[in-house]
Protein backbone atom coordinates (compact mmCIF):
# COMPACT_ATOMS: atom_id res chain seq x y z
CA UNK A 1 0.00 0.00 0.00
CA UNK A 2 1.34 3.40 -1.00
CA UNK A 3 1.51 6.11 1.71
CA UNK A 4 0.29 9.67 1.16
CA UNK A 5 3.94 10.78 1.15
CA UNK A 6 4.75 8.35 -1.66
CA UNK A 7 1.63 9.32 -3.64
CA UNK A 8 2.30 13.03 -3.33
CA UNK A 9 5.99 12.65 -4.15
CA UNK A 10 5.15 10.41 -7.13
CA UNK A 11 2.56 12.92 -8.35
CA UNK A 12 5.10 15.76 -8.23
CA UNK A 13 7.92 13.76 -9.78
CA UNK A 14 5.75 12.55 -12.70
CA UNK A 15 4.41 16.02 -13.48
CA UNK A 16 5.38 16.68 -17.14
CA UNK A 17 6.99 20.05 -16.35
CA UNK A 18 9.01 18.55 -13.48
CA UNK A 19 10.07 15.62 -15.65
CA UNK A 20 11.26 17.98 -18.41
CA UNK A 21 12.96 20.27 -15.93
CA UNK A 22 14.80 17.35 -14.32
CA UNK A 23 16.16 16.22 -17.68
CA UNK A 24 17.24 19.73 -18.67
CA UNK A 25 18.78 20.56 -15.29
CA UNK A 26 20.60 17.23 -15.14
CA UNK A 27 22.14 17.99 -18.52
CA UNK A 28 23.01 21.54 -17.43
CA UNK A 29 24.73 20.31 -14.24
CA UNK A 30 26.38 17.29 -15.86
CA UNK A 31 24.49 14.56 -14.00
CA UNK A 32 22.23 11.76 -15.07
CA UNK A 33 18.50 12.40 -14.86
CA UNK A 34 18.29 9.59 -12.28
CA UNK A 35 20.79 11.38 -10.04
CA UNK A 36 18.94 14.69 -10.40
CA UNK A 37 15.69 12.89 -9.60
CA UNK A 38 17.22 11.35 -6.47
CA UNK A 39 18.41 14.79 -5.34
CA UNK A 40 14.92 16.25 -5.69
CA UNK A 41 13.16 13.20 -4.21
CA UNK A 42 15.36 13.39 -1.13
CA UNK A 43 15.37 17.19 -0.82
CA UNK A 44 11.67 17.88 -1.33
CA UNK A 45 10.45 16.21 1.89
CA UNK A 46 13.05 18.20 3.84
CA UNK A 47 11.88 21.41 2.15
CA UNK A 48 8.31 20.47 3.11
CA UNK A 49 9.38 19.96 6.73
CA UNK A 50 10.96 23.41 6.83
CA UNK A 51 7.84 24.98 5.29
CA UNK A 52 5.61 23.15 7.77
CA UNK A 53 7.63 24.54 10.69
CA UNK A 54 8.21 28.07 9.35
CA UNK A 55 5.22 30.19 8.23
CA UNK A 56 7.48 32.55 6.26
CA UNK A 57 8.87 29.66 4.19
CA UNK A 58 5.37 28.25 3.77
CA UNK A 59 4.03 31.59 2.48
CA UNK A 60 6.98 31.93 0.08
CA UNK A 61 6.47 28.42 -1.28
CA UNK A 62 2.72 28.95 -1.65
CA UNK A 63 3.30 32.24 -3.48
CA UNK A 64 5.69 30.48 -5.83
CA UNK A 65 3.16 27.71 -6.42
CA UNK A 66 0.59 30.14 -7.83
CA UNK A 67 3.07 32.34 -9.71
CA UNK A 68 3.33 32.13 -13.51
CA UNK A 69 6.08 29.73 -14.55
CA UNK A 70 7.24 29.45 -18.17
CA UNK A 71 7.39 25.95 -19.59
CA UNK A 72 10.88 24.44 -19.34
CA UNK A 73 12.76 24.55 -22.62
CA UNK A 74 16.18 23.38 -23.72
CA UNK A 75 16.98 26.95 -24.80
CA UNK A 76 16.15 28.34 -21.36
CA UNK A 77 18.36 25.83 -19.55
CA UNK A 78 21.17 26.13 -22.11
CA UNK A 79 21.23 29.87 -21.43
CA UNK A 80 21.05 29.25 -17.70
CA UNK A 81 23.94 26.79 -17.95
CA UNK A 82 26.10 29.48 -19.56
CA UNK A 83 25.02 32.30 -17.24
CA UNK A 84 26.73 31.99 -13.86
CA UNK A 85 24.98 35.11 -12.59
CA UNK A 86 21.52 33.65 -13.33
CA UNK A 87 22.47 30.34 -11.63
CA UNK A 88 23.73 32.30 -8.62
CA UNK A 89 20.42 34.19 -8.49
CA UNK A 90 18.52 30.88 -8.38
CA UNK A 91 20.82 29.60 -5.64
CA UNK A 92 20.35 32.86 -3.70
CA UNK A 93 16.56 32.54 -4.01
CA UNK A 94 16.74 28.97 -2.75
CA UNK A 95 18.99 29.92 0.15
CA UNK A 96 16.87 32.97 0.90
CA UNK A 97 13.79 30.80 1.20
CA UNK A 98 15.27 27.98 3.32
CA UNK A 99 17.82 30.00 5.29
CA UNK A 100 19.92 28.00 7.73
CA UNK A 101 18.29 24.75 6.62
CA UNK A 102 19.67 25.11 3.08
CA UNK A 103 22.93 23.39 3.94
CA UNK A 104 21.14 20.49 5.66
CA UNK A 105 18.84 19.98 2.67
CA UNK A 106 21.73 20.20 0.21
CA UNK A 107 24.05 17.89 2.14
CA UNK A 108 21.41 15.24 2.69
CA UNK A 109 20.38 15.32 -0.98
CA UNK A 110 23.99 15.14 -2.13
CA UNK A 111 24.64 12.14 0.11
CA UNK A 112 21.51 10.34 -1.08
CA UNK A 113 22.46 10.87 -4.76
CA UNK A 114 26.20 10.35 -4.23
CA UNK A 115 27.00 13.75 -5.74
CA UNK A 116 28.75 16.89 -4.59
CA UNK A 117 26.98 19.50 -2.49
CA UNK A 118 27.47 21.99 -5.34
CA UNK A 119 25.69 19.70 -7.81
CA UNK A 120 22.87 19.05 -5.36
CA UNK A 121 22.55 22.76 -4.66
CA UNK A 122 22.42 23.58 -8.38
CA UNK A 123 19.79 20.89 -9.03
CA UNK A 124 17.59 21.89 -6.09
CA UNK A 125 17.77 25.60 -6.88
CA UNK A 126 17.05 25.14 -10.59
CA UNK A 127 14.22 22.63 -10.16
CA UNK A 128 12.50 24.17 -7.14
CA UNK A 129 10.23 26.53 -9.11
CA UNK A 130 8.89 23.66 -11.25
CA UNK A 131 8.56 21.32 -8.26
CA UNK A 132 6.69 23.87 -6.15
CA UNK A 133 4.47 24.69 -9.12
CA UNK A 134 3.64 20.97 -9.46
CA UNK A 135 2.73 20.88 -5.78
CA UNK A 136 0.42 23.80 -6.46
CA UNK A 137 -1.22 21.94 -9.34
CA UNK A 138 -1.76 18.96 -7.04
CA UNK A 139 -3.54 21.29 -4.60
CA UNK A 140 -7.15 20.50 -5.45
CA UNK A 141 -8.40 23.14 -3.00
CA UNK A 142 -6.40 25.85 -4.83
CA UNK A 143 -5.75 27.68 -1.56
CA UNK A 144 -3.13 27.87 1.21
CA UNK A 145 -4.84 25.20 3.30
CA UNK A 146 -4.74 22.71 0.43
CA UNK A 147 -1.12 23.60 -0.33
CA UNK A 148 -0.26 23.02 3.33
CA UNK A 149 -1.90 19.59 3.10
CA UNK A 150 0.29 18.76 0.09
CA UNK A 151 3.40 19.76 2.04
CA UNK A 152 2.35 17.74 5.08
CA UNK A 153 1.77 14.73 2.82
CA UNK A 154 5.37 15.04 1.68
CA UNK A 155 6.78 15.33 5.17
CA UNK A 156 4.59 12.61 6.70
Amino acid sequence: MMTMKQKTLQHVMTDPAVDSTLALVADMVGLSKDMATTIVESGLPLMANVADADPVVFKAMYAQSVKYQPEPTATLYAKLGKNAQARRALADDFEGMFGQQTLTITRYSATEANTTEKQASDVLAATMPAVVKALGRANTNANEMGFGRQLRNLSA
